[in-house]
């Protein structure tokens, strides 16, 4: 429980130099009376900045110190929980605040607004808003909860029961299932742009495979028909050396024939010219009868015996020229022979020698073509990069499936989760549950001030008001004075569902002049009785400007005043 004990301010709003103290536990109930700028509601305004930093009716803090004095402007609060005790301290010109826990000042190494968020989260245990309807319970600028909108009713209703965290948290899950909606459709995109960078590289690499395979087959055909062509003209060239054989092995005497005919023709030449001498010898004997050298005749028997002896000589001789001759003759015609087979031979050389080119122009295309081949096959170098990318495209897909997988996922697990935070889920289900009890507490606190009826709220807060004969009524049916008595006894029940829900629980109450509207007589009576009923649990503060009726209802009276410009309490 959150024990309030004592309230100072100085140099703050209308109040000057001199610090004002509030004990806030002294009494069960105080009356709080004054002039209008008197400085009633600088309490409230007091309270709240130094419990949350704000002014309770939303003065700008720039105005918060006092305009006269303009400086050294200070609000304290010092408060139990449980065994230990807090004194928040916090001051403009200049600008601090410090928490103590049992006189020891909290560390201030985290911003202010982190400061903040401990005092509310973790001393506290409670927001400016749930403080507003636990602690400060109307006031001039207060707008009754039954004439609030539908949206207002609900929302300060989940505030009450602390499940307006839920609308938080629905706003923060539908923030993520938008957001999850465009990585989905970002990743739907990107799964686009890879599947055409994919196609294109597979059409790609299907064009040059085709286009290297198409290549590569010409090729391999090309040198396909060129070997073949090469064993045919290995084949004819074999029949030619084969008739070349043949051709030389008729005439293996081929190197004998000339050398024989030179020789028969020397010997022919020998004999011609034998047979030249004959004819002068023969000629001389038959033309001479004496000798031209001794100048001696020559002997008849003599001279018939030599002309007989050479003509038988050049017989003879002709007659083996003669037969020399025609060998002479055969090997000439032996020699055209072998030089007509010779011929032939050169004839078949040359076939041979130009089948021979063939063969090697032959083996220059097939290694041409086959460098075409290794060239084309290099070019599968391109084909593997492009692979090696096709691949690593095949892979980011993967992980953009494997994303998408797990945001589809997210998607259905937020798209459930919104539906159990939004009004008609889980919020629905505990106001449900709390519905009953808000009810029994409004119907308690009607009829404590003696307003008898049954008073019911629906899920949708709207009122079903029946008499105890049954008759049917609206909020706004009744006067001012009987609907100012439903918006007190819906104030109380909110405290106490606060109370019960929240574990938020102090002993302060404070009451800001609703006694000064439409209550009557009666609901004043009847309503100043029930925070007497109340002054066990609370210490219960009420502003008011009828202190004159109302004095000896209360036992304790502050009565504020203004003197020199500067608020006090009298």
């Amino acid at each position: 429980m959150i024990v309030f004990q004592t309230l100072s301010w100085k140099n703050f709003l209308s109040t000057g130099n001199t610090k004002t103290v509030l004990d806030l536990r002294r009494h069960d109930n105080t009356l709080v009376s004054g002039d209008n700028g008197a400085g009633k509601s600088t309490m409230l305004d007091a309270l709240t900045f130094a419990l949350f930093g704000k002014s309770f009716r939303g003065i700008n803090i720039p105005q918060l110190p006092n305009s006269i004095n303009d400086k050294d402007c200070e609000v304290e609060i010092v408060f139990t929980v449980g065994k230990d005790t807090y004194k928040v301290i916090r001051t403009l010109k200049p600008k601090k605040f410090e928490i103590f826990k049992n006189d020891t000042l909290l560390p201030q190494d985290a911003q202010s607004k982190d400061y903040q968020k401990i005092l509310e989260e973790q001393i506290l245990k409670m927001t400016y808003k749930s403080f507003c309807q636990v602690v400060i319970l109307g006031s001039s600028n207060y707008i009754p909860f039954m004439q609030l909108s539908a949206s207002d009713r609900r929302s300060v209703v989940e505030n009450l029961l602390d499940i307006d965290v839920f609308s938080v948290m629905n706003t923060l899950v539908r923030s993520r299932l938008q957001m999850t909606k465009e990585y989905v459709k970002n990743i739907d995109t990107k799964l686009e742009i890879v599947k055409s960078k994919v196609d294109e590289k597979q059409k790609f690499i299907d064009t040059l495979e085709k286009k290297s395979s198409d290549s590569v087959d010409k090729y391999k055909k090309d040198i396909d028909d060129s070997q073949k062509q090469i064993e045919e003209i290995n084949r004819e060239i074999e029949k030619n050396k084969v008739r070349i054989s043949g051709l030389m092995s008729t005439i293996e005497d081929r190197n004998d024939v000339p050398t024989e005919l030179i020789k028969l023709e020397s010997e022919e030449k020998e004999y011609k010219s034998k047979i030249k001498n004959i004819k002068k010898n023969l000629k001389f004997y038959e033309d001479n009868d004496t000798c031209p050298s001794c100048k001696q005749d020559i002997q008849k028997h003599h001279k018939e015996c030599m002309i007989g002896e050479k003509n038988k000589e050049k017989e003879e001789v002709e007659t083996s020229l003669t037969a020399l001759s025609v060998l002479v003759e055969n090997i000439e015609t032996r020699l055209s022979t072998i030089n007509s087979i010779l011929a032939d031979v050169d004839v078949v050389e040359k076939s041979i020698s130009e089948k021979q080119n063939k063969i090697s122009a032959s083996s220059q295309y097939i290694n041409k073509l086959q460098k075409n081949i290794t060239s084309v096959l290099s070019e599968g170098t391109e084909v593997q990069e492009t692979k090696d990318e096709l691949n690593q495209l095949l892979g980011e897909g993967t992980q953009h499936v494997q994303r998408r997988k797990e945001l589809i996922e997210d998607k259905h697990y937020y798209s459930i989760a919104s539906t159990l935070l939004k009004d008609s889920g889980i919020k629905s289900k505990i106001i449900k549950h709390y519905l009953p009890i808000m009810n029994k507490l409004i119907n308690k606190y009607l009829a404590d001030m003696d307003f008898f009826c049954q008073f019911n709220l629906d899920e949708n807060f709207d009122e079903t008001i029946k008499s105890r004969h049954r008759d049917e009524f609206t909020y706004h049916s009744f006067s001012e004075g009987e609907r100012l008595r439903i918006d007190l006894s819906l104030l109380l029940a909110w405290r106490e569902i606060a109370r019960l829900k929240n574990s938020v629980n102090c002993n302060l109450l404070i009451l800001d002049e609703v006694f000064d509207s439409s209550l009557d007589s009666v609901g004043t009576e009847e309503f100043l009785k029930l925070l007497t009923r109340f002054g066990d649990r609370a210490n219960i503060f009420v502003i008011s400007h009828k202190s004159d009726s109302m004095t000896d209802k209360f036992s304790n009276h502050l009565v504020f005043e203004k003197k020199n410009n500067f608020s006090r309490i009298k």
